[in-house]
């Protein structure tokens, strides 16, 4: 048998065990209560509720804030998992992705390279669940707000008008308004209960919402009629950012094309011609400028994926 096949065997079978060895010491050091409640708000009814990063006061240093950052990512992206496991998850597609470079290349940077694209690759993918989820919550926030006037024109209070969308409305907005109604039924207050959907779900429209309530909760007022005009203002929206996303389609898709040209040119190039880009991986001045165009490729596509978000 070939040598790097067996190298290969050999790789894998350790990154196997060393992803079996990370879930089992996240299994082991877990709270009972975080493995019971996985996910984004918990899937049980366990009267231990788990303290995630919206609990905790934003960090004041650099790392803190990172830490936070990353864990509010996880939850907000509805993955079925903690913050812990994520992480762990990330470290496990480097490692795979770098070392199946590695083994095939047998360059040390090609492995590092790999590493990094294999935790972008991931970290890419559970931005892109937390923006569907967020685009999910926003489709369905109409008809819920619509819902809840007609509810509490019925006659229903606050709280029944919640646990009514709780039963009644499926998807993420449903599941966020059921965990709402236990939160009432165990006796914390509709207060808390509205400021923590609003930390939760970060989202303008969900604070607006949230701060409505617990203004009628204090002082009163004509609820189903504000409801049904915040129905209307974000259903207006909605129908100017999807405008907005048509009529610049064209420039977004070139910019993202403009953005990813030069990697996947690189990729294409290692892959099949790698003896025209081994003078970057032999000479010292070849490795330094792989790196700096490595950076600085990472900072345009976040930066281009910043404006793009403004412009949404």
């Amino acid at each position: 048998m070939d040598l790097s096949v067996v190298s290969l065997i050999c790789f894998v079978g350790i990154t196997v065990g060393v992803i079996a060895a990370l879930m089992l010491i996240r299994d082991l050091y877990a709270p009972a209560d975080a493995i019971a409640n996985r996910g984004f708000g918990g899937s049980g009814r366990n009267l231990r509720r788990m303290r995630t990063v919206f609990d905790e006061a934003p960090a004041r240093s650099v790392t803190g804030r990172l830490d936070q950052a990353f864990d509010r990512l996880v939850l907000e992206s509805g993955f079925d998992t903690t913050p812990i496991g994520a992480f762990l998850l990330l470290l496990a597609c480097g490692l795979l992705v770098g070392g199946l470079l590695w083994t095939f290349y047998g360059h040390l940077l090609t492995g590092i390279a790999g590493m990094l694209l294999g935790m972008v690759a991931t970290l890419i993918l559970l931005i892109v669940k937390r923006m569907r989820r967020r685009n999910a919550i926003l489709n369905q926030l109409p008809y819920v707000l619509d819902l809840f006037a007609r509810a509490v024109r019925a006659g229903e209070s606050v709280d029944q008008a919640i646990d009514l969308i709780g039963n009644e409305v499926g998807g993420v907005l449903g599941k966020e308004f059921a965990q709402c109604s236990r939160q009432l039924e165990m006796g914390r207050s509709l207060e808390t209960v509205v400021k923590s959907f609003a930390a939760r779900v970060r989202l303008v429209e969900l604070r607006i919402l949230s701060t409505t309530l617990i203004v009628h909760r204090q002082t009163g007022g004509n609820l189903a009629d504000t409801l049904e005009r915040m129905s209307d203002v974000v259903r207006d929206r909605l129908s100017a950012q999807r405008q907005m996303k048509a009529a610049s389609g064209a420039a977004r898709a070139s910019t993202l094309l403009i953005a990813t040209i030069s990697p996947v040119a690189y990729l294409i190039m290692f892959l099949w011609q790698p003896e025209h880009v081994g003078v970057l991986y032999t000479d010292p001045l070849g490795v330094t400028l792989l790196i700096l165009a490595m950076v600085l490729e990472t900072v345009g596509i976040f930066w281009v994926l910043y404006l793009l978000r403004q412009e949404s």
